[in-house]
């Protein structure tokens, strides 16, 4: 009964995460205006449209999500005095053309953030500090800046810019510049609701991720359990049984690209949920 409880619970938890992977893609223009070029973006704000995102639905949003681009991805990039902004607005396009978008919520901050190398048209993510309340019939307007950059090479990929995006390399300006050519691949992850009793999300942390294969994961505070990790058609492809507090190894080599989903229910009945890519 326990176990048809806990392969349940997993099964339902993959479905919202599925159903809940918000995107816009996927574009193959390269640019080094978003995370990049110092030189040249050190603010950046780009609009998405509800008819520009798949799966758009009401939620809390905990995690972005770019493409590495064609340059500079093999090094990674290390930017300071990094800082996300959500906002959301009933326009479709910014003022005159070109002014910022201002009062946005702050949703991450960090004096120095890096991010790995990685594989061209591969998903990368960035974990927020506070979770932003998005709406989904609204626009979002995402607000990034940056003080320098270690890789003026680095880029993402996305599609052509039509009014979408503005850049300036003067973090204090009201206005920015239309004139970027591509306008970023984009998603997110919106908080999952579960059917019983969950641990804060902080309890069960999975690195890297994405994740080549081989991941560790984290359990945090919580009893003896067992970890379920399920493909995105909601199939249990391993179970590991785990001790309190431990540090399980896991290796997802054998198995196929795509998004799983993790489960950890303790022995005291409490579920903690998380996402992870396999490259």
């Amino acid at each position: 009964m326990r176990t048809t409880l806990l392969l349940l619970s997993a099964a339902l938890s993959l479905t919202n995460v599925s159903a809940q992977q918000v995107q816009k893609c996927c574009g193959s223009s390269n640019s080094t205006f978003l995370l990049g070029h110092q030189g040249y973006v050190r603010h950046s704000q780009s609009l998405y449209l509800p008819s520009d995102l798949m799966n758009a639905t009401d939620g809390m949003i905990e995690r972005l999500y770019f493409r590495y681009g064609s340059t500079g991805n093999a090094d990674g990039v290390t930017l300071t005095d990094l800082m996300f902004r959500i906002g959301q607005t009933a326009s479709a396009s910014f003022a005159n053309g070109n002014e910022f978008f201002t009062d946005l919520d702050t949703v991450m901050s960090s004096p120095a953030y890096t991010i790995p190398p990685g594989i061209e048209g591969e998903w990368f993510g960035v974990d927020l500090d506070e979770p932003f309340a998005y709406s989904a019939g609204s626009t979002l307007v995402l607000d990034i800046l940056f003080d320098t950059s270690t890789n003026n090479s680095f880029g993402t990929l996305g599609s052509s810019n039509t009014g979408r995006k503005l850049y300036n390399v003067d973090q204090t300006a009201t206005t920015g510049n239309p004139g970027s050519s591509t306008w970023q691949d984009f998603g997110f992850d919106l908080a999952m609701p579960t059917g019983v009793a969950e641990r804060s999300a902080t309890t069960l942390r999975v690195v890297p991720n994405p994740t080549d294969g081989p991941l560790r994961v984290y359990l945090g505070g919580s009893s003896a359990g067992t970890l379920v990790l399920l493909d995105a058609s909601g199939r249990v492809v391993q179970l590991v049984r785990t001790a309190a507090a431990q540090i399980v190894e896991m290796d997802l080599s054998d198995l196929p690209s795509g998004v799983y989903a993790l489960d950890h229910m303790d022995d005291e009945g409490k579920l903690a949920v998380t996402r992870l890519v396999r490259h």
